[in-house]
Order: structure tokens, then sequence, then C-alpha cells
């Protein structure tokens, strides 16, 4: 047997003090087998009578880490993020004067920050080229360097007022009587560790600077004020996780103000968020809580009814399943509470129209109706349109006047509200339509008897249409949140129009039809024109390449059949 055996078996220091472990013998380790070392040699060597040779093995052992050390490591690396946030946030400081002419970098997501668009200065129609700066995608929700300084109390009392004067008055989100409580009380001190009340503070300043730049004929300095604030809120998106009515107002506030973007996901994904919250504190449910005061109860039924409005219009609007089933909750509608009768009757004639819209989608547009057959479908259009129908007889749609859609005239105020509820209507209506027989469709050249439903669904269809695009003049210029907010539904009449005109050429209105959509396809090609509108939106691209493909289509069915007309459309 080796001489050196006997010291080897037991462990001994090698250089650098490093200990030598010694576990098995050369042999035994070489067979991969298990070593038993004795003072003659191993076991294994005594039984083969082999040479049983230990090799020094230098093993450098590591200190035993304590239990938990990742999340004790990444606390440390989240408090020396936070120390130098705080060290940067006190090194840093602008002027209100310079912030109201610049914007602060967004303490939001780069995904976030580029749905965010701003009006050009050159072309009223088209969103900027460049996005604004933003942070990097790993920065806090809640950044000092990226908050956007707030008004003055006294000026943002006026914005607070001018959002409830206008469009909370129509489409009731906030208590105003406990938002100016909390107004009075909190806004010397609001900051972002009050995610709620910063969230929604932020949203109504932002829809007032939104509001403002509809009466003002250059909008860029409030539509980047309203940018601002809405950054503001977007930042503490994720720190809205606790169950409460203010957070579910902000998450709806925030969707309200990004319909309004070429991306409509994001909308979606807030939308989603505050449904899920508002089921968590059942406001899905009609409110049996005795401790709830009559006020209350009605705010959670108003707050409930405009994340639900919302969820089906997007879901309509997407072809996308909605979030909240109508089998699942009974919710009252909202009541006339210290709002006037027509505000309450157009909210809920909105509501009313929020059901058909998820009833189409579930008849027309859902994987339940993909798998029955066409006639099957055609049915279930048939018995939406006569619903749809009875819904607008009760909301008593007005008609619009003539000095309401000359170029001269752009709405704003109440009436901009009753138009989007047209529009939405309209849209509707063009999506049943797409599903219905072809025997019920009757002569496309009549136009809107507004003393009864003399019509059939697809003529109505078509001369709604034909009013919806006359809109496109009166809608206001330059604010390019109302333009993405309705372009899907001038999209459908538009497209119910060129479905027409390609299928029947020979139409005595083909001709003025064609000059109708004009503003409409300017419109969709000055928006595509634009790279960074363009990729981001895949709403515009499938809209702007479906419309010119049926445009070519309709205009080449126009020249064969009427060739004295040629020399219009060249």
């Amino acid at each position: 047997m080796d001489s050196q055996m006997g010291s080897q078996v037991q462990p001994t220091h090698g250089r650098g003090g490093q200990r030598a472990t010694v576990r098995a013998c050369d042999m035994c380790r070489k067979k991969k087998i298990r070593c038993e070392p004795t003072a003659q040699g191993c076991a294994q060597c005594t039984k083969y009578h082999a040479r049983c040779h230990f090799t020094q093995i230098a093993m450098k052992r590591k200190p035993r880490r304590p239990a938990g050390f990742k999340y004790i490591a990444q606390l440390e690396e989240r408090l020396s993020a936070l120390e130098n946030m705080n060290f940067q946030g006190e090194k840093s400081t602008v002027s209100g004067k310079k912030l109201r002419e610049e914007t602060t970098n967004p303490a939001v997501s780069p995904k976030i920050a580029a749905l965010i668009t701003l009006t050009k200065e050159s072309n009223s129609w088209t969103p900027m080229d460049d996005p604004r700066p933003y942070l990097s995608s790993g920065s806090r929700p809640v950044s000092l360097q990226g908050r956007g300084q707030l008004p003055i109390k006294a000026v943002a009392l006026e914005l607070v007022k001018e959002t409830f004067n206008n469009y909370n008055r129509f489409l009731p989100l906030f208590n105003e009587e406990d938002f100016l409580r909390e107004f009075h009380l909190k806004y010397s001190t609001s900051n972002p560790e009050d995610a709620s009340w910063w969230a929604c503070l932020n949203v109504v300043l932002s829809i007032a600077h939104r509001l403002r730049g509809l009466r003002t004929l250059d909008q860029t300095h409030e539509n980047n004020l309203a940018d601002v604030y809405t950054k503001n809120a977007l930042g503490v998106v994720s720190e809205l996780n606790v169950a409460s009515i203010s957070a579910v107002q902000a998450l709806v506030g925030m969707a309200c103000i990004l319909q309004g973007t070429p991306n409509p996901e994001l909308a979606s994904m807030l939308v989603a968020a505050a449904l899920r919250l508002a089921q968590a504190m059942n406001l899905h449910r009609e409110a049996s809580d005795p401790t709830l005061t009559e006020k209350q109860a009605e705010t959670r039924r108003r707050v409930f009814w405009k994340v639900y409005v919302l969820d089906k219009d997007i879901s309509l609007r997407t072809c996308r399943p909605f979030s909240q089933d109508d089998d699942d909750m009974d919710v009252r509608l909202p009541s006339n509470i210290k709002l006037e009768t027509c505000n309450v009757e157009l909210f809920n004639h909105r509501i009313g129209l929020a059901i058909i819209q998820g009833q189409v989608y579930k008849q027309l547009y859902s994987i339940r109706a993909g798998r029955e057959s066409e006639a099957q479908r055609a049915i279930a259009a048939q018995d939406l349109s006569y619903v749809l129908s009875y819904w607008k007889s009760s909301a008593q749609l007005e008609p619009l006047e003539n000095s309401l859609i000359s170029s001269e005239t752009q709405i704003a105020g109440e009436m901009i509200h009753k138009v989007v509820l047209r529009l939405t209507y309209i849209h509707c209506l063009t999506m049943i339509d797409r599903h219905l027989s072809p025997t019920t469709r009757s002569p496309p050249d009549q136009e809107i008897s507004w003393s009864g439903a003399s019509l059939l669904p697809s003529s109505l269809c078509l001369a709604e249409s034909r009013q919806a695009i006359r809109l496109i003049e009166a809608i206001p210029h330059g604010d390019c949140s109302c333009i993405w907010m309705l372009l899907h539904s001038f999209f459908a009449a538009a497209s119910s129009m060129l479905y027409n005109l390609a299928h029947n050429p020979t139409s005595p209105s083909a001709l003025s039809d064609l000059h109708l959509l004009e503003p409409f396809l300017d419109l969709l090609d000055t928006l595509a024109k634009n790279p960074g509108t363009y990729a981001q939106s895949e709403e515009l691209r499938r809209m702007h390449n479906a419309c010119t493909s049926l445009h070519n289509e309709a205009n080449k069915a126009v020249r064969l059949f009427r060739p004295e007309y040629t020399a219009s459309f060249a």
C-alpha cells in the first residue's frame, strides 16, 4: 500500500490555507463507487488487491447563506434606488413657468408614453412625429424627476369646476361634493404617495384642459398641459391595487382619456383592471349594506355603470370578449340625485345602448356565434335590429341640423355628448347590418324618415351612415383625442357606404356618396402618412387598408357603369 495513504485519508491544509478535502481514493473515484477508507486502505482496494492512493483535492467552501438572502438583497437594491432618487430630486428644481413651456419626463413606460399623442402645429389632424421624452422602462412608477408640477390651488379649482360643469354633468364619474371636500383638504399636500387621490385629481385636471382645448383655435398649449396631468396619473397605475371607489374612478378616468389615442389597448387594460376592482367591492350588486347612505349607494351605481359602458364599447370596437357578464349583475340604473333630469336620461340611454352592444358582440361576434350558421346569425341580427330601433325611439335622438353639419360650425359642450351617442349608435347599427340576410335589404336610396321607422335595417343603416360622415367637418379640428375616439364609428359608416357603392354603382346617389366620403378618406390618408402613428396603431392600419381597397373597388365600379362621370374622379 502507499505509504502516504494513512496520512491522506484525513483532511489536510493545502496551499494558501485552503482546506484539502479527500472524499475517495483514485480507483473508487474513477469507478464511481463508494469508498470506505480504513487504516490499511479502502475496503474496495483491499478486496481487489489494488494500490490505494488518495489525491488531495482543494475545495474552497463558501460561507453558508442565511435563509431569505435573495429577498434581503432585493430590499437593499430598492433602498439604494430610493436613496438615489431622493438625492436627485433634491438637486433638480424646475420653475413653474418653465414647466408650463416644456414637458417633463413622464414616469411611465415607453409603451404608455407612446400612446399619448399631441397635435402638430403644421397639420391639425396629424399627431407629433416624435414621442415626448420618457424615462427608461425600468423606472419606478413614482418618480420625483418625472412628476409634473400641479398648478396653484385657485387655478386648479377653476379646472375642477370646468370638468364638473361639463364632462361630469353628462357622464357622472365623480361625486362633486365629495371631490371638492377632498380637494380643499388634500390639495396643498397632494403627492403620488396617496395614489388614488393623486390619480383622480390629475384625471380631472387633464379632462378640464381637453375641454378648454375644444373652445380654442390653437389647442397645442391646452393639450400639452393635459398630457402632463395624464402622465402624472399614469405614473401611479401600479399603485391602484387597493379596492376603493377612488381607485376605480381613477382607472376609469384614465381609460376615458386614453380612448382618444391611436391604440385602444391600454384603455382596454385599464377598464379590465377597474372592473376587477369594482367586482371585488361588489359594485355589480345592488348595495344591501345598511351603513351606506343613499348618496354613497348612488355613487357606487354611477361608477359601476360608467366602467360597464366602457367595457361593452371597447368589446364591440375590438371584437374581443367583455369582462362583465349581464347574468352576473343586479345593480339598479342611476337615479336623478343632484343632476338635471335630461343629463341622467342621457347617461341612462348610453347604458341601454351599452347593453345592446354587449348582446351584439355575444350573438354575432363571439366564438359561440361563429359556430352557428349564417342563417342563425341573420335571425339574431334581425332581432337585434328591432331592439336597437326600439332603443332609438325611446332615446328620442333628435335629427342633426344642417347648420351643425356645416364646415363653419364645430361642436362642443353638451352637443358633443349627443353626437358621440349618435355615432356610437350608428357603429352598433352597422355591426348588426353586416349579418343581415340579403333578403331583408331594400333599395338604398332613401333618406331617413324621422317621423317613423319605415326603412328596413339595411337602408336605415345606409341613411344613418350618410348623416354620420357629414359630421366629420363638425368635429373640432386639431383635437386628435376626439378624432381617435370616434374614428371607428366613422370607419363603420364609410365602410357601409363604400360596400353599397361597390355593389350598387348605378345608384342615383353614387356620385354624391363618393364626394361625401372624400373628407374621411383624406383624414385616413393624413393619419396614415405619419410613420409613428401608423406603426403603433393596428386599428388605423386595418381601417386604412380596408377603406383603400373598398374605395378602389367602388370607384372602379362607378367608372364602369357611369362613364359620363369619369372626369370627376380622375
